[in-house]
């Protein structure tokens, strides 16, 4: 082989290598195709004030916030173990919101996802995702947006914005 041909292919392993472990800019906005398996509830107050309280229900239940995109209306977020302290639970929570422009209002869609393990851990695990859909929870949570007074402060929404450590076992 030549130093040329060599060269040309150590360069395209290099930039092959390079773009291949890299994340995405943007999270995954897949979410938000808002289908049957959303929760909808109708507000009379305005749209941004829906979306402050929304975000300020989430924050108050401990999730943290990976979206939070007030120009298009997204809301995201999950929540690590669920369980009591010394509790053999192994399951997430993941919430997308989307708030939209209802008739003079605002209306939430609302999904929220659990996630739990699944198999042997390390030989066939695997994450199953259910999404909750009781109308008494989600009846709740409208309930507290609708209820909630006051806006989140720019310092709490830059501290949902940052990146989320995995959770860690708890023994």
């Amino acid at each position: 082989m030549t130093k040329f041909t060599i060269l040309v292919g150590l360069t395209a392993t290099l930039l092959v290598a390079g773009c291949a472990g890299r994340a995405p800019l943007q999270p995954d906005r897949a979410v938000f195709s808002v289908d049957a398996s959303y929760q909808r509830k109708n507000y009379s107050q305005s749209i941004e004030t829906t979306f402050d309280r929304t975000v300020a229900v989430f924050r108050e239940a401990n999730y943290k916030l990976d979206i939070v995109d007030r120009a298009t209306g997204q809301i995201s977020g999950r929540r690590g173990k669920t369980g009591d302290k010394g509790a053999n639970n192994e399951t997430d929570l993941r919430f997308s919101a989307l708030i939209l422009p209802e008739r003079g209002g605002s209306q939430v869609a609302l999904r929220i996802v659990q996630i739990a393990n699944q198999g042997i851990p390390m030989i066939s695990q695997s994450k199953t995702e259910i999404v909750l859909n009781q109308p008494e929870l989600y009846a709740y949570i409208f309930s507290r947006i609708e209820s909630l007074s006051g806006t989140p402060n720019a310092t709490d929404v830059q501290a949902d914005l940052e990146p989320m450590a995995e959770p860690t076992p708890q023994q």
